[in-house]
């Protein structure tokens, strides 16, 4: 077997940081498993009498990705604003990025995808509507969402709630943080107090919830850049705090991921909820979060290539995140009109899975990045 190749020279980043691209799949996965009890939901979205979370298929194994899925969203954030940072910050400082190539670098990525799942949806919610008088989960499927859908505004407080492909309303959030990214990277966010600052003026001016979420878990992503900054030149510049640096993260991942500290940062989540309100939880955006992307990218400065055989999980997070909606209303679409589904049942549930993945992965590969490529390749100056 091909040895794993392994350096020490941390000067310069990887060319992919593959453990941050296998961890956004694992949490678009999360946001799949977590979405699995829409199966069980009643016409008033409301959960049976019935109903245990322990009866979903495999639950006593992978509980903890059932539970992460109602967070994973907040995670997808906060390594976005981390990626970001190290990405383009400086590209956009010294104008090697223009305004108009990083907005279509960003929305080739993003918009071909939000329109296709926003068709599928549009479709099957209105076949689902002829069958059942009803929509899937999702109410508010009409000419105005979809206008809202189609310009990436479905999360900007217009909307009258969820409408068409559901998940779609965090791509919605992502335009205005890459906005705001812009603009601050451009007037020259140069250090971490510039960061904290704009984290400040978030807490202090909006007031939408799931907004206010996006701001902070995005710009807590770029306090995670620069704390990545601070140890990197550490481990580069004063080679014998290396071993130093290295146990303090260790002793500080048991004391985090070990829950030692969790009634400390509960009991004090309590007292600053008139800051940050009940939706941020600030032990996990802003500490967990950030430590846990901190683990992975230092791992993959020291060995480069490890992780490179999951890039293409990685290259599916997106996919799988969009379309796995669609595909739960062609399931319950098959339970009303052709056969009876048992959702407890492991083969179902593995059926589900397996064709998330499969079309995740013929969208990917025949549609997705095809139009990526074609749209970049004919607009960027």
């Amino acid at each position: 077997m091909k040895e794993l190749k392994t350096t020490h020279n941390i000067t310069s980043d990887p060319s992919r940081f593959y453990l941050l691209d296998l961890s956004r799949s694992i949490a678009a996965l999360c946001v799949v498993l977590q979405h699995y009890q829409l199966f069980y939901y009643l016409p008033d979205n409301s959960m049976p009498n019935s109903f245990l979370r322990s009866q979903q298929p495999f639950y006593e194994y992978i509980h903890f990705f059932y539970s992460f899925g109602s967070v994973a969203v907040q995670y997808f954030f906060v390594l976005s604003g981390f990626v970001f940072f190290l990405v383009y910050k400086d590209k956009v400082y010294h104008r090697a990025v223009t305004l108009r190539n990083f907005f279509i670098l960003r929305l080739s990525r993003l918009y071909p995808l939000v329109i296709l799942t926003l068709l599928f949806a549009a479709f099957l919610q209105l076949f689902y509507n002829e069958l059942t008088n009803d929509y899937f989960i999702y109410k508010y499927n009409d000419i105005k969402h979809f206008i809202l859908n189609i310009f990436l505004v479905n999360q900007w407080g217009f909307q009258n709630g969820d409408s068409f492909n559901g998940p779609a309303w965090s791509i919605s959030i992502e335009v205005l943080l890459y906005a705001s990214f812009f603009l601050f990277a451009r007037l020259g966010m140069r250090n971490l107090l510039y960061v904290i600052l704009v984290i400040i003026l978030v807490v202090i001016f909006i007031t939408e919830n799931l907004i206010s979420q996006g701001f902070f878990c995005f710009y807590i992503g770029g306090i995670t850049y620069y704390i990545l900054l601070g140890i990197k030149k550490s481990l580069i510049n004063y080679k014998p705090r290396r071993i130093i640096i290295v146990l303090s993260l260790i002793i500080l991942d048991i004391l985090i991921f070990g829950r030692f500290l969790n009634p400390f940062f509960i009991n004090h989540q309590e007292n600053l909820e008139f800051l940050f309100g009940k939706d941020i939880k600030f032990l996990l955006f802003a500490i967990k979060f950030p430590l846990l992307i901190l683990n992975l990218a230092i791992i993959q400065f020291i060995y480069p290539n490890i992780g490179s055989y999951t890039k293409l999980l990685g290259d599916l997070s997106y996919t799988i995140y969009l379309i796995h909606f669609p595909i739960q209303i062609t399931f319950a679409l098959l339970n009303i009109s052709f056969i009876t589904i048992n959702y407890d049942n492991n083969i179902t549930f593995l059926t589900y899975i397996f064709s998330v993945f499969f079309i995740s992965f013929l969208i990917f590969r025949f549609f997705e990045l095809p139009f990526k490529n074609v749209i970049r390749s004919r607009m960027i100056r």
